[in-house]
């Protein structure tokens, strides 16, 4: 494996680390900071690996997440209006950088996921996110970003069992409501 691409990868682990703890603070603001941290490490990793998609995906999701942290001081970064400039964005973002269909992956994950992200029910996002790690999935195989692809796997995993979990507790919940 060339260096390049193992510099690449290990700064993608950083990356992955930065993400998966992320989800573990407590406050909206503090999650979105860690994920534009972890975003600015995965756009050094697509330049790296010339990944255009992944980096113009990460460019959009820098903005993203900032304007994310920044909603509670700007209002207007709430808007539907704002959600539309984002997905203008990655789909000029996908004529652009076009080199095959796969290359296509990563800023259509990233659309359909800011999409039902937006204000979206936590059931639909859920199933969401296994379809759009899917697709990051197979973009990160491909450019080779393995460290990218082990995260997807991650989230694939952890996804399921979070939605196994919320099924248990709502089928629980039932069963509770229907004894009193």
């Amino acid at each position: 494996m060339e260096q390049k691409v193992i510099i690449a990868n290990s700064i993608g682990f950083i990356a992955f680390l930065i993400s998966l703890f992320a989800y573990h603070k407590n406050e909206k603001k503090n999650i979105f900071k860690n994920t534009l941290i972890s975003n600015i490490l995965n756009l050094i990793q697509y330049i790296l690996l010339s990944a255009y998609g992944g980096i113009a995906t990460k460019i959009i999701a820098i903005f993203r997440d900032f304007s994310i942290v920044k909603q509670e001081k700007y209002i207007f970064l709430k808007s539907k209006k704002v959600l539309v400039i984002f997905v203008i964005a990655y789909l000029t973002l996908m004529v652009i950088t076009f080199n095959g269909f796969i290359s296509i992956f990563s800023l259509l994950a990233a659309m359909i996921y800011t999409i039902f992200c937006w204000n979206g029910d936590v059931n639909v996002v859920r199933y969401v996110r296994i379809f759009t790690n899917i697709l990051w999935l197979i973009y990160n195989i491909y450019f080779k970003s393995y460290t990218g692809a082990m995260t997807n796997f991650v989230y694939i995993i952890s996804t399921i069992i979070a939605i196994k979990n919320s099924e248990k507790l709502k089928n629980n919940l039932n069963i509770k409501k229907g004894n009193e």
